[in-house]
Protein backbone atom coordinates (compact mmCIF):
# COMPACT_ATOMS: atom_id res chain seq x y z
CA UNK A 1 0.00 0.00 0.00
CA UNK A 2 1.78 3.12 -1.34
CA UNK A 3 -0.37 5.27 0.55
CA UNK A 4 1.38 3.65 4.25
CA UNK A 5 3.79 5.31 6.50
CA UNK A 6 6.94 2.66 6.12
CA UNK A 7 7.03 2.74 10.26
CA UNK A 8 3.85 1.39 10.37
CA UNK A 9 4.96 -1.94 8.69
CA UNK A 10 5.97 -5.13 9.97
CA UNK A 11 10.31 -5.61 10.61
CA UNK A 12 9.71 -8.30 8.06
CA UNK A 13 7.73 -6.06 5.38
CA UNK A 14 10.00 -3.24 5.88
CA UNK A 15 12.48 -6.08 5.50
CA UNK A 16 10.97 -6.56 2.03
CA UNK A 17 10.21 -3.61 0.68
CA UNK A 18 14.05 -2.59 1.13
CA UNK A 19 15.43 -5.66 -0.60
CA UNK A 20 12.81 -4.33 -3.37
CA UNK A 21 14.14 -1.63 -3.98
CA UNK A 22 17.61 -2.68 -3.58
CA UNK A 23 17.30 -5.31 -5.98
CA UNK A 24 15.82 -3.64 -8.47
CA UNK A 25 17.70 -0.95 -8.34
CA UNK A 26 20.38 -0.85 -11.75
CA UNK A 27 23.66 -0.57 -9.76
CA UNK A 28 26.81 -2.91 -10.49
CA UNK A 29 27.28 -2.85 -6.61
CA UNK A 30 24.78 -3.69 -3.45
CA UNK A 31 25.76 -3.77 -0.23
CA UNK A 32 23.45 -5.76 2.17
CA UNK A 33 23.92 -5.82 5.72
CA UNK A 34 21.82 -8.96 7.66
CA UNK A 35 19.20 -8.97 4.09
CA UNK A 36 17.02 -11.78 5.45
CA UNK A 37 16.86 -10.48 9.00
CA UNK A 38 12.75 -10.47 9.73
CA UNK A 39 11.86 -12.39 7.13
CA UNK A 40 10.13 -15.66 6.80
CA UNK A 41 11.80 -19.01 5.43
CA UNK A 42 10.06 -18.34 1.93
CA UNK A 43 10.53 -14.84 1.89
CA UNK A 44 14.57 -15.53 2.21
CA UNK A 45 13.50 -18.41 -0.63
CA UNK A 46 12.97 -15.66 -2.56
CA UNK A 47 15.92 -13.35 -1.70
CA UNK A 48 18.15 -15.92 -2.47
CA UNK A 49 16.58 -16.72 -5.89
CA UNK A 50 16.64 -13.02 -6.32
CA UNK A 51 20.49 -12.62 -5.54
CA UNK A 52 20.87 -15.51 -7.49
CA UNK A 53 19.30 -13.94 -10.41
CA UNK A 54 20.94 -10.28 -9.93
CA UNK A 55 24.64 -12.36 -9.95
CA UNK A 56 24.30 -13.89 -13.54
CA UNK A 57 23.84 -9.97 -14.48
CA UNK A 58 27.18 -9.59 -13.40
CA UNK A 59 26.34 -7.74 -10.26
CA UNK A 60 28.30 -7.83 -7.18
CA UNK A 61 26.53 -8.44 -3.66
CA UNK A 62 28.86 -7.49 -0.74
CA UNK A 63 27.22 -9.16 1.89
CA UNK A 64 27.16 -8.85 5.66
CA UNK A 65 25.66 -11.95 7.82
CA UNK A 66 25.80 -13.74 10.59
CA UNK A 67 24.12 -16.41 9.06
CA UNK A 68 26.75 -18.41 7.94
CA UNK A 69 24.19 -21.18 5.44
CA UNK A 70 23.35 -18.24 4.06
CA UNK A 71 26.91 -16.75 3.18
CA UNK A 72 27.95 -20.37 1.94
CA UNK A 73 24.58 -20.62 -0.26
CA UNK A 74 24.77 -16.98 -1.86
CA UNK A 75 29.23 -16.01 -2.03
CA UNK A 76 31.61 -17.16 -4.04
CA UNK A 77 34.18 -15.25 -2.22
CA UNK A 78 34.38 -14.83 1.63
CA UNK A 79 35.85 -12.28 3.97
CA UNK A 80 36.52 -13.26 7.85
CA UNK A 81 36.12 -9.75 9.80
CA UNK A 82 37.61 -9.95 13.31
CA UNK A 83 37.56 -6.68 15.76
CA UNK A 84 37.75 -4.60 12.41
CA UNK A 85 40.11 -6.25 10.36
CA UNK A 86 40.15 -9.13 7.20
CA UNK A 87 42.11 -12.09 9.31
CA UNK A 88 41.07 -14.14 6.46
CA UNK A 89 39.97 -14.12 2.69
CA UNK A 90 39.54 -15.87 -0.48
CA UNK A 91 36.77 -18.58 -2.02
CA UNK A 92 35.03 -21.01 -0.22
CA UNK A 93 37.26 -24.21 -1.11
CA UNK A 94 40.70 -22.21 -0.62
CA UNK A 95 39.45 -21.13 2.71
CA UNK A 96 38.84 -25.07 3.76
CA UNK A 97 42.35 -26.01 2.49
CA UNK A 98 43.40 -24.01 5.48
CA UNK A 99 41.21 -26.29 7.85
CA UNK A 100 41.05 -29.92 8.20
CA UNK A 101 38.70 -32.28 6.54
CA UNK A 102 36.48 -34.79 8.95
CA UNK A 103 36.61 -38.46 8.05
CA UNK A 104 34.47 -41.16 9.38
CA UNK A 105 35.31 -44.49 8.25
CA UNK A 106 34.82 -48.78 9.37
CA UNK A 107 37.66 -51.00 8.16
CA UNK A 108 37.97 -54.33 7.67
CA UNK A 109 40.75 -54.65 9.85
CA UNK A 110 41.64 -52.35 12.32
CA UNK A 111 43.96 -49.75 12.58
CA UNK A 112 45.68 -48.05 15.88
CA UNK A 113 45.87 -44.89 16.81
CA UNK A 114 49.51 -44.68 16.92
CA UNK A 115 49.14 -45.65 13.33
CA UNK A 116 47.31 -43.14 12.46
CA UNK A 117 49.41 -40.67 14.07
CA UNK A 118 51.95 -41.34 11.51
CA UNK A 119 49.75 -39.36 9.27
CA UNK A 120 50.79 -35.60 9.37
CA UNK A 121 47.94 -33.01 10.12
CA UNK A 122 45.88 -35.57 12.27
CA UNK A 123 43.49 -34.13 14.85
CA UNK A 124 40.92 -35.44 17.09
CA UNK A 125 40.96 -39.10 16.48
CA UNK A 126 38.98 -41.48 17.58
CA UNK A 127 38.91 -45.25 17.52
CA UNK A 128 36.82 -47.84 18.30
CA UNK A 129 37.80 -51.86 17.44
CA UNK A 130 37.30 -51.53 13.30
CA UNK A 131 35.83 -47.48 13.37
CA UNK A 132 37.60 -44.51 12.70
CA UNK A 133 36.85 -41.08 13.03
CA UNK A 134 39.36 -37.97 12.54
CA UNK A 135 40.25 -34.93 11.22
CA UNK A 136 42.78 -34.48 8.72
CA UNK A 137 44.10 -31.53 6.98
CA UNK A 138 43.44 -31.60 3.45
CA UNK A 139 46.72 -31.83 2.28
CA UNK A 140 47.35 -34.89 4.32
CA UNK A 141 44.01 -36.58 3.37
CA UNK A 142 45.82 -38.98 0.81
CA UNK A 143 47.97 -39.90 2.63
CA UNK A 144 45.28 -40.88 5.22
CA UNK A 145 43.39 -42.34 2.35
CA UNK A 146 46.12 -44.48 2.06
CA UNK A 147 46.79 -45.74 5.58
CA UNK A 148 43.06 -46.45 5.85
CA UNK A 149 43.48 -48.81 2.43
CA UNK A 150 46.04 -51.06 3.72
CA UNK A 151 43.20 -52.24 6.17
CA UNK A 152 40.09 -52.31 3.92
CA UNK A 153 37.82 -49.82 3.90
CA UNK A 154 34.31 -50.68 4.26
CA UNK A 155 32.49 -47.86 4.76
CA UNK A 156 34.06 -44.05 4.00
CA UNK A 157 32.38 -40.53 4.42
CA UNK A 158 34.18 -37.30 4.69
CA UNK A 159 33.11 -34.01 4.79
CA UNK A 160 35.02 -30.61 3.98
CA UNK A 161 34.54 -28.22 6.81
CA UNK A 162 31.35 -25.74 7.20
CA UNK A 163 31.36 -21.75 6.68
CA UNK A 164 30.57 -21.97 10.79
CA UNK A 165 33.75 -24.45 11.64
CA UNK A 166 36.37 -22.44 9.55
CA UNK A 167 34.52 -19.70 11.30
CA UNK A 168 34.79 -20.87 14.91
CA UNK A 169 38.26 -21.69 13.95
CA UNK A 170 39.28 -18.16 13.84
CA UNK A 171 37.66 -17.30 17.66
CA UNK A 172 38.65 -20.11 19.18
CA UNK A 173 41.53 -17.60 21.52
CA UNK A 174 38.26 -15.28 22.11
CA UNK A 175 34.69 -17.04 21.85
CA UNK A 176 33.58 -13.54 22.90
CA UNK A 177 34.41 -11.95 19.74
CA UNK A 178 31.97 -14.24 17.56
CA UNK A 179 29.13 -12.94 18.87
CA UNK A 180 29.91 -9.55 17.85
CA UNK A 181 31.77 -9.99 14.26
CA UNK A 182 29.70 -10.89 11.24
CA UNK A 183 31.04 -12.58 8.37
CA UNK A 184 30.65 -10.56 4.79
CA UNK A 185 30.84 -11.72 1.66
CA UNK A 186 30.64 -10.87 -1.97
CA UNK A 187 29.14 -12.27 -5.09
CA UNK A 188 29.85 -11.74 -8.89
CA UNK A 189 28.88 -13.20 -12.39
CA UNK A 190 32.08 -14.49 -12.85
CA UNK A 191 35.19 -13.06 -10.29
CA UNK A 192 33.66 -11.63 -7.13
CA UNK A 193 36.40 -9.29 -5.11
CA UNK A 194 36.02 -8.37 -2.05
CA UNK A 195 37.51 -4.72 -0.76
Amino acid sequence: DPTKKGRSYSKGNRQKVALVAALSSDVELLILDEPTSGLDPLMEAVFKEAARERRRQGTTILLSSHILSEVESLCDRVSIIREGRNVESGTLEQLRHLSRTTVDATLDRPVTAEQLHAVPGLADVSVTDHHVVCAVETQHLGALLALLGQHGIRTLTSAPPTLEELFMDQYRTDPAAAQRVPMTSSTRGEAATTR
